[in-house]
């Protein structure tokens, strides 16, 4: 295994969600290039993840959002497989509070920009950790367009107190930062990761 601080493109990493010291979600992923700008990764579809589900046992709220708040809120969660159906390049630089993903249709034509707000990543001995914060923004291929995903989850985060209020702040103020660059045509917007493909040697990552 690489240390901790970089890996060859090729090799195969762990992302770990985590929240509040708990494992909330992983995904195995394949590195595509790591230097001290940036960390770019590929998940292909078909790639079996894991994510957070409510425990057997507790009543499953109606939506989507209120079972995931619920189960951070009593940090109390049982994780499940999920087959991940778009195959995706993910775009981090180290200290941002977001990732850019690059999603491809599976004839291999750009599907769009997807800017994922995160907490800032953290290296580990497998890959790095970091922690979805549930709002995101659809950018379409040329940043012509854009719009809000997952607004109602973000807000029911900040209701339920489980996102402060300068976090909270600071997540909308970098999707906003984000959205200025795309339609700036600034890095990574300006770059043409649409052409971009995988190594065809490099399998399904699997945890």
């Amino acid at each position: 295994m690489p240390d901790a601080q970089s890996w060859v493109p090729g090799t195969q990493i762990v992302v770990d969600e985590v929240w509040d010291g708990k494992l909330w979600a992983r995904r195995p992923v394949v590195v595509v290039d790591d230097d001290p700008a940036r960390l770019a990764v590929w998940c292909p579809k078909g790639t079996v993840r894991q994510v957070p589900t409510t425990p057997p046992g507790r009543s499953r709220a109606t939506t989507r959002g209120e079972r995931l708040a619920r189960c951070l809120l009593e940090r109390d969660w049982v994780l499940a497989d999920h087959v991940w159906d778009v195959s995706t390049l993910m775009l981090t630089e180290p200290g941002a509070l977001h990732a850019v993903w690059v999603s491809f249709l599976d004839d291999g034509s750009q599907w769009g920009w997807y800017v994922n707000l995160q907490r800032p990543f953290v290296r580990t001995n497998t890959g790095i950790a970091t922690m979805d914060l549930a709002l995101d923004v659809l950018i379409a291929p040329d940043c012509s367009e854009w719009r809000w995903k997952d607004e109602d989850e973000f807000q029911l985060l900040v209701d339920w107190k489980l996102l402060e209020p300068p976090e909270s702040a600071a997540v909308r103020e970098e999707a906003l930062r984000v959205i200025a660059r795309a339609e700036a045509g600034e890095p990574p917007f300006s770059e043409d990761w649409a052409a971009w493909r995988p190594d065809p040697a490099w399998p399904v990552p699997a945890l």
